[in-house]
């Protein structure tokens, strides 16, 4: 059954970040009308990433009633209405079903209309209220629903999909849809792929603050990262953020000047592009060039997202393992527990005694 666990986080965690990707370069990347009009389906891809947090919210619901109860699959309709109206999680879940019909209803309406000014923020709250659903009902919850941890995780998740989320968005809509374009305009083009270099590397910043504090919460010192099975598969997510990292910084000190000089803007070369990985390519005649800079940022953003996705495989195997620090804490717990059970044992025994001896005095 833990596969499906895994599975059903993994589309959760995707899910999320679709959805947040998404917003966040239709309202804070892609506002430009002259870039809308270059991308005039955008919000209905938000409409079908919705549709995917539904169903993985839902799969989630599945997934939590077969692991809380321990039932098979064939009496999951028996457990499922408890599990939502008497446990923590159920009460958790029914806010985050409140936060996706609201969510509905602000797509729809921003479907209806094209001025979407009201639909954008209102969205961006439902997104942050089920993003919140799914770290307080993680390892961050087990802390408290409003703990500190609860609230770094629900950072973490967020800027995961402003970054994460958004290569998606340029890897699989954006970079597509700009190289069809038959007169594409060079300047729109690297302003806009420049304000999302800018907001990525926000995400990115928050994700390393979050995630040093859950590294350190749930390794709980340093050779825990390579003695314990989750530590080293924090190991493999590390790496794989490493080479994210690298890749984005090139995009962002690479990429994007070579783009400025092909939109036929004069830029100096950022000092990053004399260190070896870092070198621009020399295109003798940007006019005749066509579009094979912007080619050549697509396809780095391609592998950025493949890294991604492999990141949020990792990431949902991790949310199913147990961390050092919930081991030692549970070890330490069932030695208190014993020692409290000798200690009654003992008084027992000696209480057994007095009264027995008490017992033998009076007789005689």
């Amino acid at each position: 059954m833990k596969p499906l666990f895994v599975f059903a986080t993994l589309l959760d965690i995707l899910a999320i970040a679709a959805c947040v990707g998404l917003l966040v370069c239709y309202g804070w990347v892609i506002f430009r009308p002259d870039v809308h009009r270059l991308l005039p389906n955008l919000w209905a891809w938000f409409g079908g990433a919705v549709v995917l947090l539904s169903a993985s919210s839902f799969l989630i619901l599945i997934s939590r009633t077969l692991e809380l109860s321990r039932a098979p699959i064939a009496d999951l309709m028996q457990f499922l209405p408890v599990v939502v109206e008497k446990t923590d999680f159920g009460r958790i879940w029914q806010v985050r079903i409140l936060a996706l019909v609201v969510l509905w209803v602000a797509w729809y309406v921003g479907r209806l209309r094209m001025d979407r000014g009201l639909s954008v923020p209102v969205s961006a709250v439902m997104l942050a209220v089920i993003a919140f659903t799914r770290s307080t009902t993680g390892h961050a919850g087990d802390h408290g629903h409003f703990a500190l941890a609860a609230w770094v995780d629900w950072l973490h998740v967020l800027s995961s999909g402003i970054w994460v989320g958004g290569i998606f968005v340029w890897a699989f809509i954006i970079f597509p849809m700009l190289l069809k374009c038959q007169h594409l305009n060079r300047s729109v083009a690297t302003d806009t792929f420049g304000r999302f270099s800018s907001v990525a590397a926000t995400g990115l910043t928050v994700i390393v603050l979050t995630g040093i504090y859950q590294a350190w919460e749930g390794l709980g010192k340093a050779d825990a990262l390579w003695q314990s099975a989750f530590g080293q598969i924090l190991l493999v997510k590390l790496a794989l953020i490493v080479c994210l990292v690298y890749l984005g910084a090139y995009n962002r000190y690479t990429n994007l000047p070579t783009l400025d000089i092909w939109s036929g803007r004069k830029r100096a070369p950022h000092p990053f592009s004399r260190l070896p990985g870092f070198r621009m390519r020399n295109f003798p005649n940007m006019d005749d060039a066509g579009n094979l800079p912007l080619r050549y940022c697509a396809r780095t953003v391609t592998i950025q997202s493949a890294l991604g996705a492999a990141i949020f495989i990792v990431s949902a195997i991790l949310h199913h393992a147990m961390p050092p620090t919930d081991i030692r804490n549970l070890v330490l717990s069932q030695t208190n527990l014993h020692i409290v059970h000798d200690r009654i044992l003992t008084i027992n025994t000696i209480n057994a005694q007095l009264f027995k001896n008490n017992v033998t005095i009076h007789q005689g």
